[in-house]
């Protein structure tokens, strides 16, 4: 039985909102993510794309892609361009 409970995720703060939000990871392509990132390190696409910020030859299912994205992921929260919602929250998708 499937069993459905809220919880407590992140979320983009919002005093850079603008700066962080960024479309999903599956509509734009490594270079269009890379160009759209450039210039930006509180663009969320550092953390869903995490290969942008690694050689463009690095085979995208390296773990060290995966390692990166860990990484980055951790420096959003620690930076504070993400924070823990106050209340346990359904999240649709």
């Amino acid at each position: 039985m499937v069993k459905i409970r809220a919880f407590t995720g992140y979320l983009a703060n919002p005093a850079n909102i603008k700066e962080i939000i960024s479309p999903p990871y599956d509509v734009l392509n490594t270079e269009e993510a890379r160009e759209m990132a450039h210039g930006n390190p509180m663009s969320f696409l550092h953390v869903n794309k995490p290969e942008i910020d690694l050689p463009a030859d690095l085979n995208p299912y390296d773990p060290k892609v995966y390692e990166q994205g860990r990484d980055a992921l951790l420096s959003f929260i620690e930076k504070g361009y993400i924070v823990k919602d106050t209340e346990k929250t359904m999240y649709i998708y």
